[in-house]
């Protein structure tokens, strides 16, 4: 009689692998039975017939012990019976453990074994149930799982185009304020050619002044008369030059203002870049144009800083030029 080795379909637990570990215990044991029944009288034996027994039969003391008895149980008997109060081929003591048995014999196996089989396999099918009712378990749960995670992702999609939407607007405010800057470049530079116009007249007017100067040296009456047609002209040039003072004014309040509105909007933008950075940690890829416009718009304004600088500094050289002497 062979060993049934059964090998498992699907991952077993510890306490099937433990139930196929004593079906293999038991076949051995019954074969053990089979092979050695013939020296105690053709009757199956229990684990408490072999142990204690070598006064009947010598050939007990060979055999292994595949269940030693458990000494420490209630109903456990020792071989200490009165054995003749029972029948004469009864020559075991009963145990209370399990129900008495009849007298089996050797052509009385095959029953035995197809009772162990149809058990076994009984034990079997009935684990392979509970494998398809655990794995239609976590089938139902894979799908109520894969049903949440849809809906997350979905969640998780309309964030992202909302994010998307909020970004694209952020440019469009972008595009428009760079336009802005635009615009009041070139106003600062059509007020910077003026400036320079004006500086260009007062040169001419000073060379003037200077020719009509030198040419006073030839005659007194000419020089009273240059000289008071120079003061009128002086006179008209100080008007002239409280003009360009108070323009200069203007234009310096105009240029604190744009620098007011300038560091205004450089705070907006540092703001509005930090914002973009926080919400666009995981849209880093879209939002490199972003951040490269605002790095243009940034050396843009540390241009027109430069450029505000500058023209501060040519009308404070004009109006610190010196005068031409009348006499």
């Amino acid at each position: 009689m062979e060993k049934v080795n059964i090998e498992p379909c699907v991952k077993m637990d510890t306490q099937t692998l433990d139930l196929l570990k004593i079906r293999d215990d038991v076949t051995w044991y019954l074969e053990m039975n089979h092979n050695t029944n013939i020296h105690f009288g053709n009757r199956t034996l229990i684990p408490h017939d072999l142990h204690g027994r070598s006064y009947q039969d010598p050939a007990v003391s060979i055999v292994p012990h595949p269940f030693p008895p458990n000494r420490a149980h209630p109903t456990f008997e020792g071989p200490s019976r009165d054995e003749h109060h029972y029948h004469h081929h009864q020559n075991r003591p009963p145990v209370y453990h399990q129900p008495p048995r009849p007298v089996l014999h050797s052509h009385h196996d095959h029953v035995l074994n197809r009772r162990r089989d149809s058990h076994f396999d009984a034990v079997l099918e009935g684990f392979m149930e509970s494998q398809r009712k655990t794995s239609r378990d976590i089938e139902t749960k894979l799908e109520f799982t894969r049903y949440e995670l849809d809906g997350r992702l979905g969640e998780l999609s309309t964030q992202i185009e909302r994010v998307e939407s909020r970004c694209l607007d952020m440019e469009e405010d972008l595009k428009k304020q760079g336009e802005a800057i635009e615009d009041n470049r070139r106003a600062i530079h059509f007020t910077k050619v003026s400036t320079k116009e004006m500086d260009n007249h007062l040169d001419e007017k000073i060379s003037s002044l200077d020719n009509n100067l030198d040419g006073t040296t030839k005659s007194l009456n000419s020089i009273t008369a240059v000289a008071h047609q120079a003061k009128r002209e002086v006179a008209e040039v100080t008007l002239k030059e409280r003009q360009c003072y108070s323009t200069m004014l203007t234009l310096v309040e105009g240029q604190k203002q744009v620098k007011a509105q300038i560091r205004d909007l450089h705070i907006s933008l540092d703001k509005r870049s930090q914002d973009i950075q926080r919400r666009a940690r995981g849209l880093e890829d879209k939002v490199d144009g972003v951040s490269k416009e605002v790095k243009d718009l940034t050396t843009r304004l540390a241009n027109l800083e430069e450029k505000v600088l500058t023209e501060q500094r040519r009308p404070f050289l004009s109006t610190t030029m010196p005068r031409p002497s009348l006499l």
